[in-house]
């Protein structure tokens, strides 16, 4: 253990007894608090009473529902070739609870708190073949106590943000000995093997495999394609000519953006084509709050208030909302799960998180719809500049909205193009999930043939 990884373990132990005081925190991080205090006990009580050494179990650990998610279709591939699979799966956000019925685990839940007796109860009661982290995460506690017990450790869809705290200072010194445990990584490209590399992680155990995740979000455009037809819509048709602009995951800066940039567009054309762009926004958490927050807004810029998808009623008129006149409106989706259906008609896709937030969210899902993606310009997500440099995305300067709308909405031409090559940028990544599989079916095999080994020290 590295004096940085001991100076580590001492201050969690330290802050275990004031962990209750977070209870007050949003709901989110209290929930995550609670379920990592009880995390351990939770692991040997499942272990005890489902844990099947005969056959193999893989630890799957990803921070939320976007790293479990992209993970879905690895462990798809895994379960064909060893349909014996146990699958324990952890998660440091509530959010992955989401993403769970598609991975269908023997067990889910928190992972222990990071402190060496928490992880090595859980890794010596469930006795994975393999431990793989999904895209990032691999923290000291679990990292460790996996390799004492002698247990494989992996990552696929792996990445690296240029920006992470990761890759500089202290976050840095503490990471590496986790990163350099890793015996097998699947990197998304090659410009991330550098940053692994300066993580800790050997080049020897780094293998350019690709992001699962596309394939996972083809795979869900496609069926959302197939299961829909002209009377399923969910959003009311546009009067002719008219184009639809939507807003996927937005934060309180994109929709000032956004509407702003409504505005000045509106502001620059002729009084007759004002109706031809419809603005749909999806807040990243469409509660009371947030249709309060763009109703505000909406009205102070734009000079009225939004339409409330849940205000439709219970199938979307066919003719529009209202016509002409209430396709000016923006229209909020004041509900969640159907994202990538709503992608499916829309004729322009921004994706939230790029101007501020928490970061840009996927932009892999609206590219696999086959239409133009803009985004902000704050952000380093590796597969928005591979979508950028394809031509099917354009970074939108802060200020810039309505420029970049221009030219767009008046070239239908323009409008295919960058649409066609989105989608083609996705299905460029098809066969990540099989060589992700390859990479942790190798880790799960070492794994079995060292279980005795493991047996006898786990018993010491």
């Amino acid at each position: 253990m590295s004096l940085l990884e001991t100076v580590y373990n001492a201050a969690v132990h330290i802050l275990r007894p004031l962990l209750p005081a977070f209870d007050a925190a949003s709901p989110k991080f209290s929930a995550a608090v609670r379920g990592r205090r009880v995390a351990a006990s939770r692991i040997s009580e499942w272990a005890a009473c489902e844990r099947d050494p005969t056959r193999p179990l893989l630890w799957l650990h990803g921070a939320s529902a976007g790293e479990l998610a992209g993970a879905a279709p690895v462990v798809d591939e895994v379960r064909r070739a060893r349909p014996d699979l146990q699958l324990l799966v952890t998660y440091s956000s509530p959010s992955a609870e989401d993403v769970l019925p598609d991975l269908s685990p023997d067990h889910a839940g928190y992972p222990p708190l990071e402190m060496q007796s928490d992880c090595r109860e859980a890794v010596r009661a469930a006795r994975p073949d393999a431990l793989v982290f999904a895209k990032l995460d691999a923290w000291p506690g679990l990292t460790r106590a996996a390799a004492e017990a002698s247990v494989p450790l992996g990552m696929i869809n792996a990445t690296v943000r240029p920006s992470s705290a990761r890759l500089r200072g202290p976050g840095r010194q503490l990471m590496v000995p986790s990163y350099g445990r890793l015996e097998a990584v699947g990197a998304v490209s090659e410009e991330e093997s550098d940053r692994l590399e300066r993580l800790g992680t050997r080049r020897g155990a780094i293998h350019i495999t690709g992001d699962a995740s596309f394939e996972r979000s083809l795979a869900r455009l496609d069926r959302a394609r197939e299961a829909t037809s002209g009377s399923d819509r969910l959003l009311p048709l546009l009067p002719p000519g008219a184009i639809r602009l939507m807003a996927g995951s937005t934060w309180p800066e994109d929709e000032r953006v956004l509407i702003e940039g409504l505005a000045s567009w509106r502001a620059s054309v002729d009084e007759s084509p004002r109706s031809a762009l419809q603005l749909v926004l999806v807040p990243h958490e469409p509660d009371a709050a947030a249709v309060a927050r763009i109703r505000e807004l909406c009205e102070r810029v734009l000079g009225h208030g939004p339409t409330l998808w849940s205000r439709l009623g219970d199938a979307p008129p066919v003719s529009g909302v209202g016509g002409a006149e209430d396709s000016q409106r923006p229209l909020v989706i004041d509900s969640v799960g159907f994202l990538a259906e709503l992608y499916l008609e829309t004729d322009i896709a921004w994706v939230g998180g790029g101007v501020g937030g928490e970061g840009l969210h996927s932009v892999v899902e609206p590219a696999a719809a086959g239409i133009p993606v803009l985004f902000g310009p704050v952000q380093d997500r590796w597969e928005a500049g591979g979508l950028i440099e394809s031509g099917g995305a354009l970074e939108v300067p802060v200020s810039g909205l309505a420029d970049v709308l221009g030219p767009l909405l008046a070239d239908p031409a323009l409008r295919a193009r960058m649409g066609t090559a989105a989608r083609a940028y996705v299905e460029s990544g098809r066969g990540a999930a099989s060589a992700g599989a390859r990479l942790v079916l190798e880790l799960i095999d070492r794994g079995r043939a060292s279980a005795p080994a493991r047996t006898r020290t786990s018993t010491r």
